[in-house]
Protein backbone atom coordinates (compact mmCIF):
# COMPACT_ATOMS: atom_id res chain seq x y z
CA UNK A 1 0.00 0.00 0.00
CA UNK A 2 1.28 3.22 -1.15
CA UNK A 3 0.91 6.66 0.88
CA UNK A 4 0.92 10.18 -1.19
CA UNK A 5 1.85 13.13 1.50
CA UNK A 6 0.22 16.26 -0.43
CA UNK A 7 1.02 19.47 1.14
CA UNK A 8 -0.23 22.52 0.08
CA UNK A 9 1.74 25.82 0.36
CA UNK A 10 0.97 29.68 -0.56
CA UNK A 11 3.98 31.80 0.53
CA UNK A 12 4.84 29.41 3.62
CA UNK A 13 8.38 29.94 3.33
CA UNK A 14 8.59 30.15 7.20
CA UNK A 15 7.05 26.70 7.93
CA UNK A 16 7.09 24.76 4.70
CA UNK A 17 10.93 22.86 5.41
CA UNK A 18 10.06 22.12 8.78
CA UNK A 19 6.66 20.27 7.45
CA UNK A 20 7.97 18.71 4.91
CA UNK A 21 10.86 17.35 7.28
CA UNK A 22 8.93 15.63 9.19
CA UNK A 23 7.26 14.01 7.03
CA UNK A 24 10.39 12.09 5.48
CA UNK A 25 11.16 11.22 8.91
CA UNK A 26 8.16 9.36 9.36
CA UNK A 27 8.97 5.65 10.61
CA UNK A 28 7.96 2.26 9.79
CA UNK A 29 6.56 3.69 6.38
CA UNK A 30 6.11 1.93 3.04
CA UNK A 31 6.07 3.02 -0.40
CA UNK A 32 5.50 6.76 -0.29
CA UNK A 33 5.78 9.97 -1.99
CA UNK A 34 5.75 13.72 -0.86
CA UNK A 35 3.79 16.17 -2.76
CA UNK A 36 4.09 19.58 -2.63
CA UNK A 37 1.42 21.66 -4.27
CA UNK A 38 2.49 25.19 -4.56
CA UNK A 39 -0.20 27.91 -5.14
CA UNK A 40 1.44 30.82 -6.77
CA UNK A 41 3.47 31.98 -3.75
CA UNK A 42 5.36 34.90 -4.31
CA UNK A 43 8.10 34.07 -1.44
CA UNK A 44 11.16 31.33 -1.34
CA UNK A 45 8.74 28.36 -0.84
CA UNK A 46 9.16 26.60 -4.32
CA UNK A 47 12.94 27.24 -4.24
CA UNK A 48 13.18 26.06 -0.56
CA UNK A 49 11.32 22.76 -1.60
CA UNK A 50 13.34 22.20 -4.81
CA UNK A 51 16.74 23.18 -3.12
CA UNK A 52 15.91 21.03 0.41
CA UNK A 53 13.89 18.18 -0.85
CA UNK A 54 15.01 17.27 -4.39
CA UNK A 55 13.27 13.90 -3.77
CA UNK A 56 9.77 15.77 -3.12
CA UNK A 57 7.28 15.64 -6.00
CA UNK A 58 6.85 19.46 -6.47
CA UNK A 59 3.79 20.99 -8.73
CA UNK A 60 2.35 24.58 -9.09
CA UNK A 61 -1.33 24.81 -9.30
CA UNK A 62 -2.21 28.75 -10.81
CA UNK A 63 -6.41 28.01 -9.57
CA UNK A 64 -6.14 29.87 -6.21
CA UNK A 65 -7.60 28.00 -3.43
CA UNK A 66 -6.66 25.58 -0.82
CA UNK A 67 -9.24 23.06 -2.30
CA UNK A 68 -8.09 23.46 -5.94
CA UNK A 69 -4.66 23.11 -4.68
CA UNK A 70 -5.68 19.86 -1.86
CA UNK A 71 -7.38 18.46 -5.84
CA UNK A 72 -4.91 18.95 -7.40
CA UNK A 73 -2.14 17.05 -5.26
CA UNK A 74 -4.89 14.15 -5.43
CA UNK A 75 -4.96 14.35 -9.08
CA UNK A 76 -1.01 13.99 -8.93
CA UNK A 77 -0.86 10.84 -6.77
CA UNK A 78 -0.01 7.54 -7.41
CA UNK A 79 -0.41 6.12 -3.83
CA UNK A 80 -3.47 4.37 -2.38
CA UNK A 81 -3.85 6.86 0.22
CA UNK A 82 -3.74 10.31 0.28
CA UNK A 83 -3.12 12.10 3.35
CA UNK A 84 -3.45 16.36 3.36
CA UNK A 85 -1.32 18.25 5.35
CA UNK A 86 -1.10 22.06 6.23
CA UNK A 87 2.54 23.82 5.69
CA UNK A 88 2.21 24.98 9.01
CA UNK A 89 2.40 21.56 9.97
CA UNK A 90 4.83 19.19 12.07
CA UNK A 91 3.82 15.92 11.85
CA UNK A 92 5.13 13.36 14.83
CA UNK A 93 7.14 10.68 13.85
CA UNK A 94 5.00 7.82 14.14
CA UNK A 95 1.42 9.50 12.88
CA UNK A 96 1.59 7.34 9.42
CA UNK A 97 2.36 4.18 11.24
CA UNK A 98 -0.84 5.01 13.67
CA UNK A 99 -2.82 5.60 10.59
CA UNK A 100 -1.89 2.90 8.72
CA UNK A 101 -2.53 0.58 11.90
CA UNK A 102 -5.98 2.26 12.00
CA UNK A 103 -7.14 1.45 8.08
CA UNK A 104 -5.39 -2.31 8.85
CA UNK A 105 -7.70 -2.43 11.77
CA UNK A 106 -11.05 -0.64 10.36
CA UNK A 107 -10.85 -2.25 6.87
CA UNK A 108 -14.19 -0.42 5.72
CA UNK A 109 -13.38 2.61 6.52
CA UNK A 110 -12.49 5.15 3.90
CA UNK A 111 -10.55 8.25 5.96
CA UNK A 112 -9.71 9.95 8.92
CA UNK A 113 -9.36 12.90 10.65
CA UNK A 114 -7.52 14.14 13.54
CA UNK A 115 -6.63 17.20 16.22
CA UNK A 116 -3.71 19.80 15.86
CA UNK A 117 -1.94 20.38 19.05
CA UNK A 118 -0.91 24.14 18.38
CA UNK A 119 3.18 24.28 19.63
CA UNK A 120 2.67 28.31 19.23
CA UNK A 121 -0.42 28.69 21.38
CA UNK A 122 -0.10 30.66 24.49
CA UNK A 123 -0.77 28.04 27.53
CA UNK A 124 -3.52 30.75 29.15
CA UNK A 125 -5.19 30.05 25.34
CA UNK A 126 -5.07 26.19 25.84
CA UNK A 127 -8.48 25.35 26.91
CA UNK A 128 -9.45 26.84 23.61
CA UNK A 129 -7.79 24.03 22.03
CA UNK A 130 -9.19 21.48 24.24
CA UNK A 131 -12.47 22.95 23.99
CA UNK A 132 -12.21 22.35 20.42
CA UNK A 133 -10.86 19.15 19.97
CA UNK A 134 -12.06 17.70 22.91
CA UNK A 135 -15.15 18.77 23.43
CA UNK A 136 -16.51 20.08 20.30
CA UNK A 137 -15.47 17.56 17.94
CA UNK A 138 -16.54 14.41 19.70
CA UNK A 139 -19.85 15.66 20.49
CA UNK A 140 -21.09 17.83 18.12
CA UNK A 141 -19.04 16.01 15.20
CA UNK A 142 -19.00 12.40 16.54
CA UNK A 143 -22.26 12.40 18.46
CA UNK A 144 -24.90 14.86 17.23
CA UNK A 145 -23.94 14.87 13.17
CA UNK A 146 -22.98 11.37 12.70
CA UNK A 147 -24.37 9.75 14.99
CA UNK A 148 -27.66 11.12 15.36
CA UNK A 149 -28.18 13.32 12.57
CA UNK A 150 -26.16 11.29 10.00
CA UNK A 151 -25.08 14.46 8.44
CA UNK A 152 -21.63 13.83 8.46
CA UNK A 153 -18.24 15.16 10.93
CA UNK A 154 -16.37 18.00 11.88
CA UNK A 155 -13.17 17.01 10.13
CA UNK A 156 -9.55 19.05 10.97
CA UNK A 157 -8.42 20.17 7.02
CA UNK A 158 -4.53 20.25 8.20
CA UNK A 159 -4.97 16.72 8.81
CA UNK A 160 -6.43 14.28 6.79
CA UNK A 161 -5.75 10.26 5.35
CA UNK A 162 -8.61 9.13 2.86
CA UNK A 163 -8.95 6.17 0.41
CA UNK A 164 -7.76 7.06 -2.65
CA UNK A 165 -10.58 5.15 -4.54
CA UNK A 166 -13.26 6.88 -1.66
CA UNK A 167 -12.18 10.13 -2.62
CA UNK A 168 -12.23 9.90 -6.57
CA UNK A 169 -15.60 8.45 -6.36
CA UNK A 170 -17.03 11.89 -4.64
CA UNK A 171 -14.78 14.10 -6.40
CA UNK A 172 -12.57 15.11 -4.18
CA UNK A 173 -12.69 18.49 -2.43
CA UNK A 174 -15.74 20.82 -3.21
CA UNK A 175 -14.08 23.91 -5.25
CA UNK A 176 -16.72 25.85 -4.35
CA UNK A 177 -16.25 26.31 -0.95
CA UNK A 178 -13.10 28.15 -0.49
CA UNK A 179 -12.38 27.88 3.64
CA UNK A 180 -14.67 26.70 6.72
CA UNK A 181 -16.46 23.69 6.14
CA UNK A 182 -14.75 22.43 2.85
CA UNK A 183 -12.84 19.58 5.44
CA UNK A 184 -16.12 18.51 6.60
CA UNK A 185 -18.22 18.70 3.10
CA UNK A 186 -15.86 15.65 2.05
CA UNK A 187 -16.68 13.64 4.98
CA UNK A 188 -20.33 14.05 4.27
CA UNK A 189 -19.17 12.75 1.04
CA UNK A 190 -17.34 10.25 1.92
CA UNK A 191 -19.70 8.42 4.18
CA UNK A 192 -21.88 7.29 1.11
CA UNK A 193 -18.75 5.12 0.63
CA UNK A 194 -18.05 3.90 3.91
CA UNK A 195 -17.36 4.53 7.71
CA UNK A 196 -15.17 7.84 8.25
CA UNK A 197 -13.51 8.45 11.60
CA UNK A 198 -12.53 11.38 13.70
CA UNK A 199 -8.91 9.99 15.76
CA UNK A 200 -7.98 11.61 18.57
CA UNK A 201 -4.91 9.65 19.11
CA UNK A 202 -4.15 10.70 15.59
CA UNK A 203 -2.52 14.30 15.91
CA UNK A 204 -0.53 16.58 14.31
CA UNK A 205 1.43 19.46 15.74
CA UNK A 206 0.29 22.60 13.82
CA UNK A 207 0.55 26.64 13.89
CA UNK A 208 -2.36 28.67 16.15
CA UNK A 209 -1.24 31.37 13.68
CA UNK A 210 -5.02 31.57 12.37
CA UNK A 211 -6.19 32.23 16.43
CA UNK A 212 -3.79 34.01 17.20
CA UNK A 213 -4.48 36.97 14.32
CA UNK A 214 -6.72 38.33 17.11
CA UNK A 215 -8.16 37.30 20.29
CA UNK A 216 -7.91 33.51 20.40
CA UNK A 217 -11.11 33.05 22.20
CA UNK A 218 -13.05 35.24 19.71
CA UNK A 219 -11.13 34.04 16.91
CA UNK A 220 -11.94 30.35 18.09
CA UNK A 221 -16.15 31.10 18.68
CA UNK A 222 -15.83 32.57 14.93
CA UNK A 223 -14.47 29.07 13.92
CA UNK A 224 -17.16 27.59 15.40
CA UNK A 225 -20.06 30.17 14.15
CA UNK A 226 -18.72 29.95 10.15
CA UNK A 227 -18.61 25.65 10.88
CA UNK A 228 -22.12 25.93 11.88
CA UNK A 229 -23.15 28.25 9.08
CA UNK A 230 -21.53 25.96 6.59
CA UNK A 231 -23.85 23.05 8.14
CA UNK A 232 -27.08 24.85 8.24
CA UNK A 233 -26.49 26.33 4.58
CA UNK A 234 -23.82 24.57 2.86
CA UNK A 235 -22.09 27.82 1.97
CA UNK A 236 -18.94 29.71 3.31
CA UNK A 237 -19.43 32.63 5.22
CA UNK A 238 -17.81 35.65 4.17
CA UNK A 239 -14.29 36.12 2.66
CA UNK A 240 -11.13 33.95 3.73
CA UNK A 241 -7.61 35.95 4.02
CA UNK A 242 -4.59 33.90 4.65
CA UNK A 243 -2.73 34.53 7.32
CA UNK A 244 1.05 34.89 7.46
Amino acid sequence: MEISFIIIAYNEEKYIEKCVRSVFLQKNLPSFEVIVVDNNSTDNTYKIVREKFPQAKLVKELKQGMTSARNRGAKEAKGDILVFFDADDIIPEHWAEKMLMYFKKHVSCVGISGPSKFYDLPKRYKFVEFIGFKILYPFFGEFLLKTVFKKGVLWNGANIAVKKWAFRKVGGFSEDILFYGEDSDLAERLMKTGPIAFVQDLWVFGSARRLLKGNPILEGFKYISNYMWFFLTKKSRGKYKAVR
